[in-house]
């Protein structure tokens, strides 16, 4: 580069609709005993991480550990869903919430928090044993018929290669009737910060979501239990309407490269330490404190700071999604000749 000479990077725009669809990756059970994919495996999740921003892996966690930490979401849930440090995503009328998952060692299940099968393909995006820097989950509460706004959860300038990583667990089957996340693939490359609706949040704006809508629409595609999907924290995405009586719970896990240095910390009791220092194909110590005596998790509140910057006071980019109300400005709805549901959901098993 020339001095005085600032290089531009011009955005990718489809002219046509993009070939975009997903492709499911169902483990084996031979992978699953093993701990291991194959190398097809992994080959076919990283074309498809790349191609869409996203990849899911059917049968990758198993019923046991889902059942036993979902019970006790949903006792955390009824306790804590009225506390005022409950956190709201998008206003309350979103009627959507993180809520921490269990922290007690007993519910500490590795191939929920520190899956080494996603491992396997994360290690190939963002390096070797991945940093594991924020732990939450997405619930959406029963009877909700409002959805959230088109968003991206990298609400700081980010850089142009993958940098955050969310591995998400899903605790049940998840689909369009009971709030199956609304995915906008592909749109982990070519957008940037600067089509966020304003500076303290991922809200995409309008004119930049309808055209990409024409080209490519969002997709809801049908989770399983037992499922878990690899996203790119800058891929375009919401939370959508759950009218049926059980809560929508999904755990998300944020990875990222040790060297970006991640300044998140996550707060555990004392005795989970042994646990941790068994997952030695991830980095998880290093963004740990440990608390001696009593400890509610619930009401712990997790700072997001995803830029390289110590504190989130220095940050000018803290999300503030518990302020606005989403309006139909916010998001995209389909008119009467478009067909979202045409969509490729082809297993790949290799």
């Amino acid at each position: 580069m020339f001095p005085g000479i600032q290089r531009s990077i011009p955005r990718y725009i489809p002219k046509s609709k993009p070939s975009l669809g997903i492709n499911r990756i169902r483990i084996l059970e031979k992978e699953r005993t093993i701990v291991q994919l194959s190398r097809q495996n992994i080959q076919s999740g990283l074309e498809e991480f790349h191609r869409n921003g996203l990849v899911i892996l059917e049968n990758a966690v198993g019923h046991g550990a889902i059942d036993h930490v979902r019970q006790r979401m949903l006792e955390d849930f009824r306790k804590h869903r009225n506390s005022p440090n409950v956190h709201w995503n998008q206003g309350k009328c979103s009627r959507n919430i993180s809520q921490t998952p269990p922290l007690l060692s007993e519910y500490l299940h590795e191939e929920i928090w520190a899956n080494r099968l996603a491992v396997n393909i994360m290690e190939h995006i963002i390096g070797p044993k991945p940093q594991l820097s924020f732990a939450t989950s997405n619930i959406v509460l029963p009877r909700t018929e409002d959805r959230q706004a088109v968003h991206s959860d990298y609400y700081c300038n980010h850089l142009n290669f993958p940098v955050f990583l969310e591995v998400c667990i899903y605790l049940h089957d998840v689909d369009s009737r009971n709030g199956g996340t609304e995915f906008w693939l592909g749109t982990h490359d070519g957008y940037s910060k600067k089509d966020h609706s304003s500076p303290t949040t991922g809200w995409i704006k309008r004119d930049i979501f309808t055209p990409r809508a024409a080209i490519s629409p969002p997709i809801q595609p049908d989770i399983p239990k037992g499922s878990l999907c690899i996203r790119d924290l800058r891929c375009w995405h919401a939370g959508r309407e759950n009218p049926t009586d059980v809560p929508r719970i999904i755990l998300g896990f944020i990875y990222s490269p040790r060297w970006f240095g991640s300044h998140m910390r996550m707060r555990f009791p004392s005795e989970a330490r042994k646990c941790l220092e068994t997952w030695e194909h991830i980095d998880c110590l290093n963004t740990a404190e440990f608390v001696e005596g009593k400890f509610d998790y619930l009401e712990f509140n997790q700072d997001i700071n995803l830029t390289q910057t110590p504190s989130d006071l220095d940050a000018p980019y803290v999300p503030k999604h518990g302020s606005g109300n989403v309006t139909p400005e916010d998001y995209w709805t389909p008119s009467t000749n478009d067909d979202c549901s045409s969509f490729n959901q082809e297993v790949v098993e290799k």
